[in-house]
This record gives structure tokens, sequence and C-alpha cells, in this order.
């Protein structure tokens, strides 16, 4: 579920609506195609493609593995686990997404565990690929984001460090004092 939401920037309404038949799998990853999201009211659908990648980050060999061990053929792709741990046929909440990435923040000793929610998914995409300086038209469809300002300030931030004037004049200046280069990555 993490690696789809992520990959795929996609709202906690939108990941927990995914159903085994909005799913198309193609030699180069699995399409999901939602009917409806928050920014669709008009019902248009939703499309995101994640693409295979290499060894356990791969969202699309995390995903297949899923289904196959929770032996999910239709319905809600991800589900409810009730207190016995037992699948449910039924769709995890919305609200539910939150709470499994802040007990998942928390099991690894993560400081910001507090500070997470299904929301850095999608802002955690968007900044994590601005600091791999991957185009800005590539990142806003990735994300579905109508609107380039939401884009841009989440760019701003994933390159705050990365695309910094100052870091420049830092190297410079140190270049002038005979001063070894540090990395600020």
């Amino acid at each position: 579920m993490l690696q789809t939401g992520f990959f795929g920037a996609f709202r906690r309404s939108e990941l927990v609506a995914i159903e085994v038949t909005h799913l198309s799998w193609e030699p180069e990853g699995v399409v999901v195609t939602l009917p409806r999201s928050k920014t669709d009211p008009h019902g248009d659908g939703l499309t995101r493609a994640l693409p295979r990648g290499a060894g356990p980050v791969c969202p699309v060999s995390a995903l297949e593995r899923w289904l196959v061990q929770a032996d999910i053929q239709a319905g809600p792709v991800f589900r409810a686990v009730n207190r016995w741990d037992q699948l449910q046929p039924n769709a995890l909440s919305p609200g539910s997404v939150n709470r499994i990435v802040k007990a998942l923040g928390e099991a690894c000793g993560l400081d910001i565990a507090p500070m997470l929610s299904s929301h850095s998914f999608r802002r955690g995409l968007s900044t994590a690929a601005a600091q791999e300086n991957v185009d800005f038209e590539q990142i806003k469809r990735q994300g579905g984001w109508r609107h380039d300002a939401t884009v841009r300030g989440y760019i701003e931030e994933g390159q705050q460090f990365t695309q910094n004037a100052a870091s420049s004049l830092i190297s410079k200046v140190a270049d002038l004092l005979g001063e070894p280069e540090t990395s600020n990555v």
C-alpha cells in the first residue's frame, strides 16, 4: 500500500478506492484507472502509471505479491484487517491509511512519525522527485495536479538545498580559501 501510494502520488481516498478491475497490467508496470477522484467531479477518471523497478523498491512487484498473498482476485485491493488478523472483504477507510502510516513511522523509529500522514505520499513523491531533478511536467502529471503553484511549492521545498544560490557561492568561497569541499547532501 505504501509503495502504491507514494509512487502513484495517490490521495488516501483514491488509494482505498482502488479495485482489482482498476488495474491494467502491462510489461512496463501497472496502470491504475479510478473512475472518480477529488479533483474529478465529473467522473472523467484518473489514471496513474506505476513503472516496474528493481528489487524491493518496485511498487508493481509489491502490489503483485500483495494480491497473491492476500488471495485478492476481485473487489478492493487494500482491505481492512480485523483484530484477529483476518482480511475483510471491505476496503480500508481513508482514515485508517493515516493510522497505518503513523504506526509504521513509529515502528521504524522515525522522529517525524507524529507528522506523517497519507498526504506524505503526494508531497513526498513531488519533493523527492524534485531533489532528483525530475522534470516539472512529469511530477505534475504523476501527481495529477491541476495547478502549477501547488506543485511548484512542493518542488521548491524539495530543492531548497540542491537548487540553492548560496551553495554555489559557498563552494566558490571555499575554493578561494583553499578549503576542502563538503557535501550538503
